[in-house]
């Protein structure tokens, strides 16, 4: 955090490459609330909008949002290990549609309100979230989420994933009381 004068400096000294890096900041935040790159706070939250400096880089950040974006389907598996230990989060992350931000979060919180899913939307930039299994806080536990963003998110899946979730899900662990 020393550093990030310094950094919001040259950010307002190149406000194309703060565009850049504020998006990916959002698109990481899309798919993930805890990716924020400073700490407890999103770097568009330090850009003051009635400030020209800042607001060429806000401006330069709607440009980057400018683009098609994707629905996707966002799953995190938080283990433990044999003895106890918790392992690396497992992840998929999976493009189900493209379109436009507004096209995309009508649908998602469509679908969700018709079905009684927790969804949130940011109606200044764009992105909407719907949990269809929120995560908690004891291990071992599984995350599930549809949301939107920027479409610049390639599809991957941690090696073993669906074993491990099928297992997790649907397993002796399903029968802990977790949560």
């Amino acid at each position: 955090m020393g550093a990030l004068p310094a950094h919001l400096e040259r950010m307002r000294s190149h406000p194309e490459i703060a565009g850049e890096v504020l998006r990916l900041e959002y698109t990481a935040m899309s798919l993930n609330p805890n990716a924020k790159l400073y700490g407890r706070r999103t770097l568009l939250e330090f850009f003051d909008p009635a400030l020209p400096r800042d607001r060429a880089c806000l401006e330069a950040f709607e440009r980057e949002l400018d683009m098609p974006w994707a629905l996707y389907h966002v799953r995190r598996l938080f283990l433990l290990s044999a003895d106890g230990e918790q392992r690396p989060v497992m992840r998929s992350t999976e493009r189900v549609d493209l379109g436009s931000p507004q096209q995309l979060a009508r649908r998602l919180l469509s679908i969700s309100e018709r079905h009684r899913v927790e969804a949130e939307h940011d109606p200044v930039y764009g992105r909407a979230r719907a949990w269809i299994r929120p995560r908690t806080q004891g291990r071992p536990m599984a995350e599930e989420l549809f949301a939107t963003a920027p479409a610049r998110v390639i599809d991957k899946q941690d090696k073993y994933f669906e074993r491990e979730r099928d297992a997790l899900i649907s397993g002796p662990a399903a029968q802990l009381p977790l949560a």
